[in-house]
């Protein structure tokens, strides 16, 4: 070993006295270690002997640690190698400070300190006099005014950091570089929110960690204060512009109805880029995804959309709440409101049908020619061989059995004087299709009337489902689905 040249030592320098308020030696003073400077010129003018690679220097007027690294050159006096310090050895960390924005292209007059991402990908292409020669994209970029120029910091696999003008997103970077790329990690992705409107259509609401702009990977969970009135609805958040809201019911997105939003609900809504949408609770997400109930529970509200029917059989007992936008049908049965309410804003319709004992089959419904029905006070006459009705309308206080005059298949009808006979039935049309969401259907069923009556279910779950028809002709039907169904039922009767 070579003997060293010097002021030479047996022992470490100390005070000499534990209690004696004396420094032993001063750090800006000795090679390497931790420095201290008021600017970065002071850094800057560390002399050779007090360098060494990995050095530490405090710059008070920036409050930031800079390390002394072989960034740009070998040369230990290369001012250029002085990176600022993240936390670990090699100027390198797992989190780092964050940067104003991702960008690709070099600003023309940056501020001291500005710190920018410079591309995602390996392939991005980057634009700038001092940039795009630096490298592949990837890399960070930081200006220093000291120095005129940037300072860079080449990325680690795992280095993350956050993004100042995207509130809600982490960046972490995956694999190696050049040739790994910056991977989005979402955060705050669903936000509670209150909505809070004195007029029932502008609603603004407050969010934490406060909003950039709006995020269409975002969702927000929505209490609204108030009952919209109008159809116009509009949201803002944290002071944003506000958006337009309009109701989806997974297959189409329309406009809301007066008083549709209520303040029983927490609305599931998000923001398509232009406006917002919101998930009616009502609607399931799918279609209607309705579920019709005899008996609505006081803390039940349940929305009947626009082109929906509720059909219930029996009576229908209302303690909750029943909105009505479509059309709610109560069959041999009557609408009890208790405690409840009934806001209808479509058609409701109180429907009687005679139940029967004929031909063997029970609950057998008649069609009649006129629209009597078997409703009031009056007889009816079975002479063995046609059926008399004495008045346009009669009640039928026990069963009765009409059997002559009639096989499987037959009705009974009357004509405009009351006389009721058994009448060849209605023919009937069955068969499978497979439906495209959004796009009509034409069914040519052959049954030369256009008065028919028309159902439809998924064969494949079993479920009744409710498309529009369109258009009816006497032998074809127009229909369409909100949703695709591959094996859809239709019947349809005359």
């Amino acid at each position: 070993m070579a003997q060293n040249i010097g002021t030479l030592v047996t022992a470490a320098i100390r005070p000499n006295d534990s209690l004696d308020l004396i420094a032993s030696a001063y750090a800006n003073e000795i090679m390497g270690g931790l420095h201290r400077a008021t600017a970065s010129s002071d850094r800057n003018a560390i002399i050779a002997a007090r360098r060494e690679w990995g050095m530490l220097c405090y710059v008070i007027n920036d409050n930031k640690t800079y390390q002394l690294t072989q960034y740009n050159s070998s040369v230990l006096t290369d001012n250029t190698n002085w990176v600022e310090f993240s936390g670990s050895g090699g100027g390198g960390s797992e989190w780092i400070n964050s940067v104003l924005s991702v960008e690709l292209t070099e600003p023309s007059s940056p501020g001291d300190g500005d710190r920018y991402l410079v591309g995602l990908e390996p392939t991005d292409t980057i634009i700038g006099t001092n940039w795009n020669p630096h490298g592949v994209a990837g890399f960070i970029a930081q200006w220093s005014s000291a120095i005129n120029d940037w300072n860079y910091t080449t990325p680690l696999d795992g280095m993350s950091l956050r993004v100042d003008d995207q509130d809600n997103s982490i960046y972490r970077y995956e694999g190696d570089y050049p040739t790994g790329s910056w991977q989005k990690e979402k955060v705050s992705q669903v936000r509670h929110i209150d909505a809070i409107s004195s007029g029932g259509a502008s609603y603004s609401a407050i969010s934490s960690p406060y909003l950039v702009d709006y995020e269409t990977e975002t969702l927000y969970i929505v209490k609204f204060d108030t009952t919209n009135i109008g159809g116009s609805v509009s949201l803002s958040i944290n002071g944003l512009p506000h958006k337009t809201v309009r109701k989806t019911d997974g297959g189409s997105l329309t406009n809301i109805i007066s008083n549709e939003i209520t303040t029983n609900y927490q609305y599931l809504v998000t923001y398509n880029g232009i406006q917002f949408e919101l998930l009616n609770p009502s609607t399931g997400g799918g279609g209607s995804g309705l579920s019709n109930k005899y008996f609505i529970d006081p803390t039940e509200t349940i929305t009947v959309p626009t082109n929906t029917q509720y059909w219930i059989y029996g009576d229908l007992g209302i303690d909750g709440t029943l909105d009505n936008y479509g059309q709610v049908v109560v069959v041999n049965g009557s609408l009890n409101v208790l405690s409840g309410s009934f806001n209808n804003a479509g058609t409701y319709s109180n429907l009687y049908f005679a139940e029967i004992n004929g031909l063997g089959q029970y609950n057998y419904v008649p069609r009649w020619v006129t629209p009597y029905m078997l409703t009031a006070t009056s007889s009816i006459y079975d002479d063995t061989y046609e059926v008399t009705i004495s008045s346009p309308t009669f009640s039928v206080l026990n069963d009765i059995v009409l059997s002559k005059g009639a096989v499987d298949g037959y009705v009974l009808t009357s004509d405009s004087n009351g006389v009721a006979t058994w009448q060849q039935g209605g023919n009937r049309y069955s068969a499978t299709f497979s439906f495209t969401a959004n796009a009509t259907q034409s069914i040519t069923h052959n049954l030369n009337t256009s008065a028919i009556i028309f159902d439809f279910w998924n064969e494949d779950t079993g479920y009744r489902e409710y498309p529009d028809v369109v258009k009816t002709g006497l032998n074809t039907i127009d229909v369409m689905s909100t949703s695709t169904i591959l094996n859809g039922r239709v019947v349809i009767m005359s």
